[in-house]
């Protein structure tokens, strides 16, 4: 929950690499694409009340809130996972 609320880097950059349209946005391939860590972790749709500190919703019966592999991505995600 600290993780969530306080990520230890602030961002995670990632070049395009095809042209694509996302959210009514286009992002030319080449592009860099930035993703702030905070911004996913305080999503409410992942997290109710979310600037609350709540180490239970990590608990395994809780779990299914914020179940989106990538609600949650303290160390980055994906294949450059840093973790």
């Amino acid at each position: 929950e600290s993780l969530r609320l306080l990520p230890s880097v602030p961002s995670i950059s990632r070049l395009a690499q095809e042209d694509l349209t996302y959210n009514g946005h286009k992002i030319l391939a080449g592009q860099t694409c930035f993703i702030f860590i905070k911004d996913v972790h305080l999503d409410p749709k992942y997290f109710p009340e979310p600037n609350k500190f709540d180490p239970d919703r990590f608990l395994s019966e809780n779990r299914s809130r914020h179940s989106h592999p990538y609600a949650f991505i303290p160390f980055s995600a994906g294949s450059r996972n840093c973790i």
